[in-house]
């Protein structure tokens, strides 16, 4: 508890958290209370600290804040799994107000919630959820690998190549992985033809990721898709202690 007290004190913002202008402002009630019913939903007691919501009342702790805007807005979410490690997701919600918030929330959850659950609070869902045995140069890891989303123009169904898991687990097994926790975002968007491919190892942009995310031939379409995969990696054989 001495940790969660340090981090999570009245007086100033978490010293894990890296600084978010108006970050006091911008982390909601109702983010909070929306992430207190789901942990509860998957059989997690969780509490509240500040702005943060700790499950079984100790680290890793979560919170979020929504920049709303007229026709849309962004949901972040960070996750505090030990002093000086954070996760830091940003995730897009369509429409106005409590419309935009609530698709943004439904973003966060189909794209990256059951990943963190599993890696990080030992709740595992196998339909969400893909876990294999890794080796990344002599360490052994378990990946937790969640689903592609996607979102898309009507009449629009995005096609997933079929060797992406292969590219993207090479280019993660030539990296240097040395921290107990590790995470990849990868995305790629193709509008009117044109793609834009994103990669993040760790929250920092990742060069080789993204040109093995763009190497696994997409197809373009005249509208709009995306496609959005987050996993997470951590050590065997303490695979969820943070």
């Amino acid at each position: 508890m001495r940790l969660i007290k340090k981090l999570f004190g009245k007086k100033r913002a978490p010293a894990a958290t890296p600084p978010v202008p108006d970050q006091e402002a911008a982390f909601d009630t109702t983010i909070q209370a929306w992430l207190l019913e789901l942990f509860q939903r998957h059989g997690l007691v969780s509490h509240r600290r500040d702005a943060w919501v700790l499950p079984n009342a100790e680290l890793p702790a979560i919170r979020g804040a929504w920049h709303p805007g007229d026709t849309h807005g962004r949901l972040d979410m960070q996750v505090v799994v030990r002093k000086g490690v954070v996760i830091e997701e940003s995730f897009a919600g369509i429409g106005a107000g409590d419309a935009g918030l609530k698709d943004g929330l439904q973003n966060f959850t189909i794209n990256s919630f059951h990943v963190l659950l599993s890696a990080l609070w030992s709740q595992h869902d196998p339909e969400q959820v893909n876990t294999e045995a890794w080796t990344v140069g002599s360490r052994r890891f378990s990946a937790f690998i969640g689903n592609v989303g996607t979102r898309s123009s009507t009449c629009v169904t995005p096609s997933i190549p079929a060797d992406m898991m292969p590219r993207l687990e090479a280019a993660i097994r030539s990296e240097s992985l040395e921290q107990d926790v590790h995470w990849f975002r990868f995305y790629v968007a193709s509008v009117k033809g044109e793609f834009m491919f994103e990669a993040l190892k760790d929250n920092e942009p990742w060069p080789a990721g993204a040109g093995a995310w763009a190497s696994c031939g997409w197809l373009p379409s005249d509208l709009f898709y995306s496609a959005r995969l987050f996993m997470v990696l951590r050590p065997a054989p303490d695979l969820c202690c943070p």
